[in-house]
């Protein structure tokens, strides 16, 4: 009897060396996914800068479906409708097409302070932002 208990005791502990090589590596592939996640961000964002990717045709249908919106509900459907992305200026031009914003002199403002009390998106640049949800509905 202690002779299977031994047994099962050297499994159990190859188990756990095994476990712990095949979690070390599973660690060393997210590092690299979130390395080769942010080049491409990156890449995105400097031929942004460079004028080299312009804004897509899908925000000319975007404005009617603004109607009747909240101004949350509005900056999230703007950024799930551009690939998870909110450029505020871009934002303030549709919401004020759809008649969203009443007052442009303060319109940048108040779309700043939206954003940061909804905690729904994280910033990626000056003036541009990453919905949070739309991120993590990839990976799910």
């Amino acid at each position: 009897m202690a002779n299977n208990g031994s047994v099962l005791l050297d499994e159990l502990t190859r188990l756990i060396v095994d476990l712990r090589r095949n979690r070390a590596d599973l660690e060393r592939q997210l590092i690299e996914l979130d390395e080769q996640l942010a080049a491409v961000e990156t890449t995105i964002n400097l031929y942004r800068k460079a004028g080299k990717i312009h804004e897509p045709e899908v925000y000319k249908s975007i404005v009617p479906e603004l109607k009747g919106r909240t101004h949350i509900d509005a900056l999230k459907h703007i950024a799930s409708r551009s690939g998870g992305r909110l450029k505020v200026t871009d934002a303030k031009r549709l919401m004020s097409e759809a008649g969203m914003i009443r007052n442009p002199k303060n319109a940048l403002s108040m779309l700043y302070t939206i954003i940061s009390r909804s905690n729904e998106f994280e910033k990626i640049a000056p003036g541009e932002y990453r919905l949070i949800s739309h991120v993590q509905q990839k990976f799910t």
